[in-house]
């Protein structure tokens, strides 16, 4: 939508950013309306409070209530634990650094494709931005991996549960990167690399770029799960950690990206 909007003679490039704030509220109102509360400590304070207010019996408390903390305290750990991870974990460094050089592709795309598609297949700014649909069309594509996993994971959840235990261990998270985005990122790279001439068809790299959305997806997905279930109730912190630093990285690698 940018890409239209930018090349229009009615509209102000401001609206690039207006479009972004208000499909960003969008989304902001559907999950405050719709995702559940999942914090342990919050949930068992409002199961404390309900059970107060259905007994009158003020000793319905959670742990949280009895030891609570000023704000200002909370707030300080809560951004120093972070950074605590990011030091002392390795899990969450080598991580982060994956993510972060993934990141660093994904947003060279951004004015990379102005170079591979305007400047090599001289096409205008608008379709330079429509060419970032073949990105989706790969994101999409790789929910086509969601029923493998899932029942690969309730056939490994059943043999587990067989020998005693009741939870999935983390690593099996990873099938979606070793699925996807081990493979399918480097081979869209140099797929799109070695297609991208005037010679050889605009469709080569789109199609590339197809391939690269479905790695993308695959590599977030993995690593978000992996780390939520690596830390748990921490899990907030971890990715914190992880999205400061390869946002920081990626943004700037946007300037030598050229």
């Amino acid at each position: 939508m940018a890409g239209w909007i930018g090349q229009s003679s009615h509209l102000s490039w401001r609206w690039t950013e207006w479009v972004t704030l208000i499909a960003s509220g969008l989304i902001l109102v559907l999950v405050v309306l719709t995702q559940p509360e999942t914090h342990a400590p919050t949930l068992l304070r409002y199961k404390a409070r309900q059970l107060r207010d259905l007994t009158g019996d003020q000793r319905f408390v959670s742990e949280a209530e009895i030891s609570e903390e000023p704000f200002l305290t909370r707030l300080g750990r809560a951004l120093w634990r972070p950074v605590v991870l990011t030091i002392h974990e390795p899990v969450v460094v080598l991580i982060t650094l994956y993510m972060t050089v993934v990141y660093i592709v994904l947003f060279t795309f951004l004015i990379g494709y102005d170079f591979i598609f305007g400047e090599t297949y001289g096409v205008s700014q608008g379709i330079i931005g429509t060419c970032f649909a073949g990105i989706i069309v790969g994101v999409i594509a790789s929910l086509g991996l969601i029923p493998f996993v899932y029942r690969k994971g309730k056939r490994d959840l059943q043999a587990i549960k067989e020998r005693g235990g009741d939870r999935l261990p983390p690593e099996c998270r990873l099938w979606f990167c070793m699925l996807g985005g081990a493979l399918a990122i480097p081979v869209s790279l140099f797929w799109m690399g070695w297609t991208a001439r005037p010679g050889i068809s605009i469709w080569s790299p789109l199609a590339a770029s197809v391939l690269f959305g479905y790695g993308i997806l695959c590599v977030f997905l993995t690593c978000y799960q992996y780390i939520i279930d690596m830390y748990e109730v921490y899990a907030a912190s971890a990715l914190s950690s992880m999205t400061l630093v390869r946002y920081v990285a990626a943004g700037g690698m946007t300037i030598a990206g050229t």
